[in-house]
């Protein structure tokens, strides 16, 4: 008996996207995503207000080819079984970094892309990506939502808008050092920056600085991926 066709994956690497596991019309807007995200997200952009890409950790991890995709067919971001699905991509997100160097390990990025999202509703994937963002926090992870009215403002630039993308997706990266201004409104977020990034610093004198540091919670605001 002959074996059957090989199942199609559900994650792949960003240049091999025609693999994945999704119809012909949701490859496409794979591929728009993936387009955007080459052509602005890795290269300078004047409107920043600094040197460099707009997102010099995503142009490192399609340069190393550590950029990860997927497609779901989802619609409805208030769904209890989309959020259970998207919690289980903590597993696959290690997984996928147990497949490269070790040292390379941080340079790997996963975009989760959503195309039948509305995408002419802010809300919904706003909403999904604060509701996931802490689950994703504690692992030592960043999430963020990237969609075509996406309002979370650049770093360096209130009136900058980085994460306005064409296609509505999720993006999960390994948390960084400089990741600090946007673990800031939350004290549990914060708390969890000093324990990785400052552990020679003593339990008190973290829980400290968080309560100098934090601001009022505000959970909508997403990594710059």
């Amino acid at each position: 008996m002959s074996a059957g066709p090989a199942a199609r994956p559900h994650v792949v690497e960003a240049t091999s996207a025609g693999l994945l596991d999704c119809p012909a019309d949701d490859l496409a807007a794979v591929e728009r995503a993936l387009d955007w995200a080459r052509t602005f997200l890795t290269r300078p952009n004047p409107a920043i207000g600094r040197n460099g890409p707009v997102c010099p950790y995503l142009k490192d991890s399609f340069d190393h080819h550590h950029l990860f995709v997927s497609c779901r067919p989802d619609s409805d971001c208030g769904d209890h079984s989309l959020r259970i699905e998207l919690l289980d991509e903590v597993t696959t997100f290690a997984e996928l970094q147990d497949q490269v160097p070790d040292k390379e390990r941080h340079l790997v990025a996963m975009l989760i892309v959503l195309p039948h999202v509305d995408p002419t509703s802010a809300e919904p994937l706003d909403e999904l990506q604060a509701e996931l963002k802490s689950r994703f926090v504690e692992r030592g992870l960043m999430i963020g939502q990237f969609h075509p009215l996406c309002e979370a403002p650049g770093l360096w630039r209130d009136d900058f808008r980085p994460l306005q993308s064409p296609v509505p997706l999720l993006a999960v990266r390994e948390m960084v050092s400089s990741d600090l201004p946007f673990l800031m409104n939350d004290p549990e977020h914060a708390a969890t920056y000093f324990t990785l990034f400052a552990p020679g610093i003593p339990a008190h004198i973290r829980r400290h600085l968080v309560s100098r540091l934090v601001g009022p919670r505000s959970d909508t605001e997403a990594p710059r991926v």
